[in-house]
């Protein structure tokens, strides 16, 4: 029994200027053999197929230069298996001489070089270093990032975690927070720490010193985190029931683990022990 040279079940629409062809009626085109490299007819006209898609679906290898067909008759002329593996190997060739394959042949190979795109259709060799080869090499992970430990070496570190340095050369995380009972605090790679500490329950503020009332000597304590030095300090009273209050300074000295004393000052004398002093110290772990 003789092959068919052809197939035309159905109707084919197209565009002109357009490559996609799609079938209606009940085309079959997958399923009847059509191939790329197969000519699609229609109108007096005729174009060579780039790829069957589907059954209903042919892009062809160039515009239609026909006017638009919607829903027309159409044939599918089938080329023998010779023009087929000739037009495949043009492709390949094209593919090879004209694009990216060319472009990356004509590269002298080298040890330890990688290619990369310098342009459409170009490309270049770069210095693959073991330094490079090393990143490469480790797993990454959420919340991490690369940090080199040496020559040509590194590792994959938390963002948050513990920070520690050598030598004033960070070796541990970016930002670390913590808090325990003397409160809460944030240390950063660079050297630079907060620490934040709320102490409540103060008063009263009832001895008379001019025309305004203080209270003795509130000490806050010992800080979240030590400092290499004495840091600087910020601190803020508040009265949850509204009574206005302000502070400043006591005699109690700052050091490098403990948050020095402050007084509170009303503008009236006060029996009750509800104040709060919020504090933030700002210096350096190291």
């Amino acid at each position: 029994m003789a092959l068919p040279s052809s197939y035309n079940t159905g109707t084919a629409s197209i565009a002109n200027g357009s490559t996609a062809v799609v079938g209606v009626g009940g085309t079959s085109w997958l399923t009847s053999g059509a191939q790329a490299g197969d000519i699609f007819v229609a109108g007096g006209l005729q174009a060579e197929i780039l790829s069957v898609n589907s059954n209903t679906s042919i892009t062809l290898a160039e515009a239609w230069p026909g006017a638009t067909r919607a829903s027309d008759s159409y044939r599918i002329r089938f080329v023998g298996d010779m023009t087929r593996g000739l037009t495949a190997m043009n492709a390949v060739l094209s593919s090879i001489t004209n694009g990216i394959l060319y472009a990356f042949s004509l590269l002298a190979s080298a040890a330890n070089k990688i290619a990369y795109f310098t342009g459409a259709g170009t490309m270049a060799l770069a210095d693959f270093t073991a330094h490079a080869r090393a990143f490469t090499a480790l797993s990454g992970g959420a919340g991490k990032f690369f940090r080199s430990t040496g020559a040509n070496t590194g590792v994959m570190q938390d963002i948050v975690g513990t920070v520690a340095q050598a030598s004033g050369v960070p070796t541990g995380a970016i930002v670390e927070y913590g808090s325990n009972a003397n409160g809460e605090y944030i240390r950063w790679a660079d050297g630079t720490q907060m620490c934040f500490k709320t102490v409540t329950g103060l008063g009263p503020i009832s001895t008379a010193v001019g025309s305004v009332f203080v209270s003795g000597n509130i000490a806050l304590g010992t800080m979240a985190a030590a400092f290499v030095s004495p840091p600087r300090r910020m601190a803020f009273s508040r009265e949850p029931g509204g009574a206005q209050c302000w502070l400043g300074s006591s005699s109690s000295p700052q050091t490098s683990t403990d948050g020095g004393g402050v007084i509170l000052y009303r503008p009236a004398t006060s029996s009750a022990t509800t104040y709060v002093v919020d504090a933030v110290w700002v210096g350096r772990w190291f």
